[in-house]
């Protein structure tokens, strides 16, 4: 089979959650004898436009340099000219047997009607909200978290609040700031030109989601999300992800006494909607009060430069708070073996967390938001502890019952679940592969 993969960035340059998606799909391909060819976007700030291809690995990637900021219109955010016109070159020189998209993200609702246009199947794997939502995770632009998109006013109130002379009331003044948006908003030509613009985006979006032929979800609630906010979610499946350490795990997790160092962990983007912060919050005190706990945070502090530095100004005089910086990928195992305890303070409604994975295959448990994709995969009081979303007391509730309940961190590692096997999880995909591939 002939597969063209679609992915916003690709590993080694670039390797979130999408992109490892993506890597991990490809690879299985391969060494099941398959054509695989990749298109993707490698640097978003090229002075000039173009497509560098070449062969690595067994498979052929195509990615695409061009400067997203020279971007004139706002629909060029979802429906570039430029991803639009390299993906259709692409298309026009090998016959696929099906296009796969991970995400969407930056590629546009266009590469599914171009590919429908060339009579190949489209299987799209969700990974966030993008499709809904033009700043992806549902956060609206002062921190608070979204229900979704209910009317193309409230978008397009959210996208102008990203400006500050906007933004600023909202947060200083909420009240007020909602009075002026609800008297005097439709007298405003740019609340009105950002109507029309969210308008666009959600009809070209939507269109393109009910287009694809399949749409993977590794979550439930993802898909109930969609559907709550009309998007036909009746050819979705559930595939959840799957993981093989392709290092050795060092060791398994220790043996947890009374009266040893709680070792807890965080990895991650050092961001607010990563809640860094609140995690903070709820160790602070528990250091100040003379609990034995240790916090590890590994995650790269140059994404959110103020933010991390004034947590690191609040920890400072806490040795028992060590900032670890970023790590290589094939480091993840070892960084787990260094604690009791993984911890995830999201703010958003996180889809389904590689991490949380990351942490079972290595024996740990985790304490998570009970929010999204997180409370779908951690059950509480049996893999794992959730607490309640943006509370700082209830996360520190919950770390201080892996102290006083001495049997508890011994019956969470008992009960974490078995984790499916990349391999696995790449043979379900491959099924629907086949499904479309058969009806055509």
């Amino acid at each position: 089979m002939r597969v063209l993969i679609a992915v916003h960035g690709f590993p080694p340059t670039h390797y979130a959650g999408a992109e490892r998606a993506a890597e991990r799909i490809v690879h299985w391909l391969v060494n099941q004898g398959h054509e695989v060819e990749v298109f993707t976007l490698e640097q978003l700030d090229a002075p000039h436009t173009h497509l560098d291809t070449t062969s690595e690995d067994g498979y052929v990637i195509h990615r695409l340099n061009y400067d997203l900021r020279a971007r004139t219109k706002f629909h060029h955010s979802y429906d570039h000219p430029a991803v639009g016109k390299a993906f259709e070159s692409v298309l026009s020189k090998s016959r696929f047997d099906v296009v796969h998209i991970i995400s969407g993200y930056l590629l546009g609702g266009q590469i599914i009607h171009l590919a429908k246009s060339f009579g190949i199947p489209v299987v799209l794997t969700l990974t966030e909200y993008w499709f809904m939502c033009s700043r992806l995770n549902l956060l609206q632009s002062n921190g608070a978290l979204c229900s979704g998109p209910e009317t193309d006013e409230k978008c397009a109130r959210c996208l102008l609040e990203e400006r500050r002379r906007f933004r600023l009331p909202s947060l200083l003044v909420p009240a007020l700031a909602d009075y002026f948006w609800s008297v005097t908003n439709h007298r405003l030509p740019v609340f009105q030109d950002k109507i029309r613009n969210m308008a666009r985006r959600r009809q070209m979006l939507r269109e393109a989601f009910n287009t694809a032929d399949i749409i993977i979800s590794p979550s439930r609630f993802l898909i109930h999300k969609f559907a709550e906010y009309g998007f036909d979610t009746t050819h979705c499946v559930y595939i959840r992800h799957g993981l093989t350490p392709t290092h050795p795990i060092s060791s398994q997790p220790r043996t947890f006494h009374p009266g040893e160092t709680l070792r807890l962990g965080y990895i991650g983007q050092i961001k607010r909607h990563k809640g860094t912060d609140l995690l903070i919050d709820a160790v602070l005190p528990l250091l100040d009060d003379g609990f034995d706990i240790s916090l590890e945070i590994w995650g790269p502090e140059n994404e959110a430069l103020n933010y991390a530095a004034r947590l690191r100004r609040r920890t400072q005089k806490h040795p028992a708070i060590q900032w670890k910086g970023s790590y290589d990928a094939s480091q993840v195992w070892d960084v787990l073996s260094r604690f009791d305890a993984l911890v995830i303070s999201s703010r958003w409604y996180e889809n389904s967390p590689t991490v949380i994975t990351e942490a079972f295959t290595a024996g740990l448990p985790v304490i998570a938001t009970n929010l999204g994709g997180m409370a779908e995969l951690v059950e509480h009081e049996k893999s794992g502890l959730l607490f309640e979303l943006n509370n700082a007391d209830d996360l520190r509730r919950q770390i201080r019952r892996l102290i006083d309940e001495p049997e508890l961190l011994r019956q969470l590692r008992e009960g974490i679940p078995a984790t499916k096997s990349a391999e696995e999880e790449a043979a379900e995909i491959f099924e629907q592969y086949l499904k479309v591939v058969v009806k055509v």
